[in-house]
C-alpha cells in the first residue's frame, strides 16, 4: 500500500486541509453541474444541446450564489460593523490588508436609510443564504416559501439582535460557550429558520472590529459553524474514509449503520464541539519543516468557513481532482523531484477557474 494522507479530523495534517481547501472551486463547480445533469435527464423533450448551454448558465448563476455566501454578504456586514464603530475601514500603516474603496452592497435593500444599526442581515441576503442552503444540500421548497414570507424590518432586527448576542458571548468566553441565545433569537420569530439556517448567519458575520485595528474582524475565527451535512459526516459520524493512498486505496470509515441527521440543537452543539476542537488543533500544528513542498496557505490560521469547505471537498472526493494530485504526487516522488513524506499538493493544484493543474514549484 503506498503512504497514506489521513482524513481523520484527529490525524488530518496542516497540508491536507490546505490542498483540500485548494479543491474547492473545482469541487463545487463538479458537484452542481453533476446535480444538474441528473436532474435533466428526466427532461427528455429538451435538446442536447440546449440542455448543456442551460446547465452550464446554472452553474455560473450557482457559482456567483456561493461568492455571495463566502465573500459578498461577509464584506457588507464587516462594512456595517465598521460603520457602526465610526471608525474608518483602512489597514495599519504598513500593513497589506487591502479592503473594498466603496461601501458593499449584498442586497437591494442594504441602504443608509436602515432603523438597525450595527450587524444585521436584510431579507434578500437570507433568501441568497437559503437558496445556496437548499443548493447546495436537499432542496426543500417549503423552506424557501417560508423565509421568503419574513418581513424585512423583522429580519433585520432579529439578526441585529442574535449578532449582538454572539458578539457578547464571544467578547466574554471566545469560543468556549455554545452560543444557545443567538441561536434561539434566530429561530424563534424567523419562519423557516431552524438550527441549521441560523447557524449558517451566524457563520459570516465578523466580530472583533476595534479602533485600534478596523481591519481585525475580516476573518471571524471564532464564529460557530456552519450546521452542513458534510461537516456533520466528516466530524460527527465518521462517515467518510479516513484517507487516500497513493495506490489508490484507503483506510474505511468505521459506520456500518446509516445515520438519518436531525438537524436539532443537540446535534448542532456536537458539531460545534468537534468543529472547536479540530480548528484548534490544526491552528496549533507547527509549520512544514524546511525540505517539504510548500503549500499555499501554509502558515494561515484557519477559520471555520475554510473547514466547512475542506469537509465538503472530503464528501465529495470522486469530483475534487484529489486523486490526480496524488498521482501526479507519487510520479514526483518516485522520480526523485519532491522532498517529504506529507506533500498532498505537491503534484497539483485548482487555478482560480477550477481547473485541476499542475502547480508551480518555488524557485531560488
Amino acid at each position: 500500500m503506498g503512504s497514506q494522507n489521513s482524513f481523520a479530523p484527529s490525524n488530518i495534517s496542516r497540508t491536507s486541509i490546505s490542498y483540500l481547501l485548494s479543491l474547492y472551486p473545482h469541487t463545487i463547480s463538479e458537484f452542481y453541474k453533476a446535480k444538474l445533469v441528473a436532474k435533466s435527464t428526466s427532461k427528455r423533450s429538451l435538446p442536447k444541446g440546449k440542455s448543456e448551454e442551460a446547465i452550464g448558465k446554472e452553474v455560473e448563476a450557482f457559482l456567483k450564489l456561493d461568492r455571495l455566501r463566502y465573500d459578498s454578504i461577509p464584506a457588507a456586514l464587516r462594512d456595517r460593523a465598521v460603520a457602526g464603530t465610526g471608525l474608518k475601514d483602512e489597514s495599519k500603516a504598513g500593513g497589506n490588508v487591502k479592503r473594498p474603496k466603496k461601501k458593499v452592497k449584498a442586497s437591494k435593500n442594504d441602504d443608509d436609510n436602515s432603523s438597525v444599526s450595527g450587524l444585521y442581515l436584510e431579507k434578500d441576503e437570507i433568501v441568497n443564504l437559503m437558496d445556496w442552503k437548499l443548493k447546495h444540500g436537499s432542496y426543500r421548497p417549503a423552506l424557501m416559501g417560508l423565509i421568503r414570507s419574513n418581513e424585512n424590518s423583522l429580519v433585520q432586527s432579529t439578526t441585529n439582535t442574535a449578532f449582538s448576542q454572539l458578539q457578547d458571548t464571544l467578547s466574554n468566553a471566545g469560543d468556549e460557550t455554545f452560543p444557545a441565545a443567538p441561536l434561539e433569537t434566530l429561530t424563534g420569530p424567523l419562519r423557516g429558520v431552524g438550527p441549521a439556517t441560523a447557524s449558517l448567519f451566524l457563520s459570516i458575520a465578523p466580530y472583533g472590529i476595534s479602533s485600534d485595528d478596523p481591519s481585525s474582524g475580516v476573518n471571524n475565527l471564532n464564529a460557530p459553524p456552519f450546521f452542513s451535512d458534510e461537516l456533520f459526516n466528516w466530524l460527527c459520524l465518521d462517515k467518510y474514509k479516513h484517507g487516500y493512498a497513493s495506490d489508490g486505496s484507503g483506510a474505511k470509515s468505521s459506520v456500518t449503520a446509516v445515520h438519518k441527521i436531525k438537524y436539532n440543537m443537540k446535534e448542532y452543539q456536537q458539531l460545534w464541539e468537534a468543529a472547536r476542537g479540530l480548528r484548534k488543533r490544526i491552528n496549533q500544528l507547527p509549520e512544514q519543516k524546511e525540505g517539504v513542498e510548500s503549500v499555499e496557505g501554509d502558515g494561515r490560521i484557519f477559520s471555520v468557513l475554510d473547514i466547512e469547505k475542506v469537509a465538503f471537498v472530503i464528501g465529495h472526493l470522486d469530483i475534487s481532482g484529489y486523486e490526480d494530485g496524488i498521482k501526479r504526487s507519487s510520479v514526483m516522488k518516485a522520480s526523485g523531484d519532491s522532498g517529504g513524506d506529507d506533500t498532498v499538493a505537491a503534484g497539483a493544484a485548482v487555478d482560480s477557474t477550477g481547473v485541476v493543474g499542475r502547480r508551480k514549484r518555488k524557485r531560488g
